[in-house]
């Protein structure tokens, strides 16, 4: 399962000159939607060698970017079962396996990244690890993604009335659904692979990502304006497969979370900076306007209405996790 090197081979190498210099004992696949150079893609290269330091080559993780594994919901899938051992999600992905990581992807749920980080390092993130443990998942870490604003081809978003009739990609969670489709969305869920074309075609008129998203993937090519909407905030989940972690040995365990939380610190401390860069860049390529706070303030109206009926999705713990993070907003 580990994908161990065996003794006979390490031997046979010996035996041929080869050397063991590069050997090593635990070969892990990380599975990664990010492309090259995204800041996803360097905390995924950051762990990696970290946990290669850390366990003087004995572990040694392979990036596969692009979603070239498959997407979302199939690494997490394959995580579950083993075929993987690392991978990079947003809550919204995961919730599919732990329903009650939606309570952390509500429109407009977290103020600010600050207070959704200090939620999730506080008994909330726990508690939310031990759901995700229970489906086979280990939570390495929380990562930051940036705040999420809409793309479309039609007009910038002032008014309310400016984003009714839009035919909008949206995460696929029945809470994103409900919010817009308030707002007078045509919501059209769809994973990523899908979006681009989707785009291009103009079978659809926008989506909904941060600009750490919006400019790697070239999305300015197939749209004119970027309204700043901020209507989400959601963690990147660094996530293990339990039962390949379970089998490790206690010390490349111990080095896993060691590095594990060497580069979430690290993702954290350059995720604002390049939102930033690659939100300057796109007002270069796109018509990127801010969306009034009144506008602001009424779609964040309109997704606080839908809290109550989104309970019912949630169990009790998931119901005491939005209490906790609206406690935490004040």
């Amino acid at each position: 399962m580990h994908r161990r090197t065996s003794i006979i081979s390490v031997a046979a190498m010996m035996l041929l000159g080869l050397g063991t210099a590069s050997a090593a004992d635990f070969n892990m696949k990380f599975a990664s939607y990010a492309p090259e150079g995204d800041v996803m893609d360097l905390a995924a290269q950051d762990f990696s060698k970290r946990l290669a330091d850390l366990t003087k080559g004995r572990a040694k993780v392979n990036v596969f970017r692009n979603s070239t594994l498959g997407s979302n919901r199939e690494v997490i899938e394959m995580a579950k079962v083993g075929s993987v051992d690392f991978l990079m999600a947003g809550a919204t992905h995961v919730s599919r396996f732990v329903p009650d990581l939606i309570a952390l992807t509500f429109p407009y749920m977290f103020k600010d990244q600050k207070t959704m980080f200090k939620v999730l390092d506080g008994s909330v993130g726990k508690k939310l690890g031990v759901l995700a443990n229970g489906k086979g998942l280990e939570v390495l870490g929380w990562w930051a993604s940036g705040e999420r604003h809409v793309t479309n081809n039609r007009q910038p978003i002032l008014k309310p009335e400016d984003i009714k009739g839009l035919k909008l990609r949206t995460l696929p969670s029945p809470v994103h659904v409900t919010f817009f489709k308030k707002l007078g969305v045509i919501p059209t869920p769809m994973g990523w692979k899908g979006v681009m074309p989707a785009l291009q075609q103009g079978v659809i008129d926008g989506q909904e990502n941060p600009p750490a998203v919006v400019y790697p993937y070239k999305v300015y090519e197939f749209q004119k304006y970027y309204s700043l909407t901020a209507h989400v905030i959601e963690p990147t989940m660094f996530v293990m497969s339990k039962m390949i972690l379970d089998g490790l040995p206690g010390d490349v365990r111990g080095a896993i979370r060691k590095a594990a939380n060497g580069a979430t610190s690290y993702e954290r401390g350059i995720a604002d900076d390049f939102n930033e860069d690659m939100l300057s860049k796109l007002r270069g390529v796109m018509k990127v306007n801010d969306v009034p706070l009144k506008t602001r303030l009424h779609f964040q109206s309109v997704a606080q209405s839908i809290y109550p009926e989104s309970y019912n999705k949630l169990s009790k713990d998931g119901q005491g996790i939005v209490d906790a993070i609206i406690a935490a907003n004040k």
